[in-house]
């Protein structure tokens, strides 16, 4: 977190703390999902004529280096 301030970085760790590993878990999701949306809106931009299937299948070769077939 090197463009974070280091008493924000401090606050947001206690933050984490204080929640229980549900709702951590609540938020590690959401955090998951608004990047997949993220990556899939660039990918779409990058490639205008990809399908959503071909926006996803690019967004698993990016994180995995796996093909998927079709």
């Amino acid at each position: 977190m090197l463009d974070t301030a280091p008493e924000a970085a401090r606050a947001q760790a206690e933050a984490h703390r204080r929640m229980g590993a549900a709702q951590r878990f609540r938020v590690a999701c959401q955090m998951s999902e608004t990047f997949r949306r993220m990556a899939l809106d660039r990918i779409g931009k990058k490639y205008p004529t990809f399908s959503e299937t071909q926006c996803r299948a690019e967004l698993v070769w990016e994180l995995y280096r796996v093909r998927l077939p079709g």
